[in-house]
């Protein structure tokens, strides 16, 4: 009781502030004015009408896990409508024309009221939230809605809140969840500990979403260019932290071509990378084959074409590991059977912990650490291939954790 009044009382002021702080950010003006859209957007694609399916995906990262899942629901129950909701803009202002859900909008604010207006509205069959999200009012009402509640490649560990004296009160929404899929066996004997036993361990549904890439046509005629048959190495998702560790990458050539893929590609981003660059290089947006294919280094300055730049790299860096809890997806190189280079904060992510376990992933701390590595997987082709095949064997030994949800759903919904 106390926690969801202090929960309430916070939620209540903190929506205003972010309306005032969006006056001098553009990204969080996109997150709280974006939101005042929602429900004339629900209303225009008549979520009153029909039987829906929410999935929830905080942003980009997560929306890759539900994807497979919305595929794999739609088989199952074509006759349901898809509801897809974003937390953070980046994930909303990519997906928001994504053509296999009915309806793409922000989620309302976790208040008491905008919940009420949300779930009255909506006439849903069930939710699938994903991974982290986990909201107390949204989940309360539909509880009290015998609306069933799934979360999906869920991550538990000791430290967070829910398991400790103080965060009871968080913890009793976990236990109005219809059932978890968890991504490890540690996450299934914590909410075991609970008292929660409806949990399976069936891995990371993203895993169903990067084997699919290895499926699809992956040519791309400026990589084509570029490559013209040369070893590649591809740093994605990279952000100021990861320069500090590859910068050599940008002042000496190497005998490999160099696709460098920001996490952020505004103009501002893209120009301090430029700063940083040394030798000739090219970019994706204003590639010219006849000046720029003999160049070493590339920046792919726009979002969409990394999963298939992937395709073409001999090894690859993923970026965002020099800082907690910020590491990108390794999965998407990874499915293409070729190693791959961390930060040194993964702990919090299951493939990174499986994979370096496994060996198939290789972790530097420092520059000089990265240059180590990055020489032997360049000059060693007996490393390479045998990271390469350990990532692609954890690959294909882990897809079908979406088809797993959908049995599940399928048992409940029958029932």
């Amino acid at each position: 009781m106390v926690f969801r009044m202090i929960y309430n009382v916070l939620i209540e002021i903190t929506f205003p502030i972010l309306w005032i702080t969006g006056l001098f950010s553009k990204k969080i003006n996109l997150f709280s004015r974006g939101r005042s859209k929602t429900f004339k957007m629900l209303e225009f694609k008549a979520v009153h009408k029909g039987d829906w399916a929410w999935f929830h995906a905080a942003s980009l990262g997560e929306f890759e896990q539900v994807r497979p899942l919305i595929l794999a629901y739609k088989k199952s129950f074509p006759e349901h409508k898809i509801l897809l909701t974003f937390f953070s803009p980046s994930g909303y202002e990519i997906q928001k024309n994504f053509s296999e859900a009915n309806c793409v909008c922000y989620l309302p604010w976790d208040s008491v009221a905008n919940v009420n207006r949300f779930l009255n509205l909506c006439n849903l069959k069930l939710a699938i939230f994903v991974k982290y999200e986990f909201w107390p009012n949204y989940f309360d009402g539909l509880f009290k809605r015998n609306i069933p509640i799934y979360s999906v490649s869920s991550i538990f560990r000791p430290e967070q809140l829910f398991f400790q004296w103080y965060g009871r009160g968080y913890q009793k929404i976990l236990h109005q969840v219809e059932h978890f899929f968890v991504q490890n066996e540690n996450s299934k004997k914590l909410l075991n500990n609970t008292g929660i036993k409806a949990v399976t361990t069936n891995g990371d549904t993203r895993i169903d979403r990067v084997y699919q890439m290895v499926q699809q046509d992956n040519k791309l005629e400026i990589m084509n260019s570029f490559t013209s048959g040369a070893k590649c190495f591809v740093a994605g998702s990279t952000w100021p932290e990861d320069y500090t560790l590859i910068e050599n990458l940008f002042e000496k050539e190497s005998p490999l071509k160099f696709v460098i893929a920001p996490h952020e590609v505004s103009q501002k981003s893209i120009v301090k990378l430029e700063k940083r660059i040394s030798l000739p290089y090219a970019k994706w947006s204003s590639y010219d084959p006849k000046k720029d294919a003999d160049k070493r280094i590339l920046i792919l300055d726009n979002i969409g074409q990394l999963g298939k730049v992937y395709s073409y790299a001999a090894f690859a860096y993923v970026g965002g590991g020099m800082k907690k809890r910020g590491l990108h997806n390794t999965l998407e190189p990874a499915t293409y059977g070729i190693p791959v280079i961390i930060g040194k904060y993964f702990d919090t992510f299951q493939e990174a912990l499986d994979l370096v376990e496994l060996g198939g992933l290789f972790t530097v701390q420092s520059k000089l650490g990265f240059k180590k590595i990055y020489e032997e997987l360049t000059y060693d082709a007996q490393i390479r291939n045998n990271a390469g095949e350990i990532n692609a064997k954890y690959i294909s030994k882990s897809v079908g954790a979406s088809q797993v949800v959908i049995d599940k759903i399928k048992e409940t919904l029958n029932s």
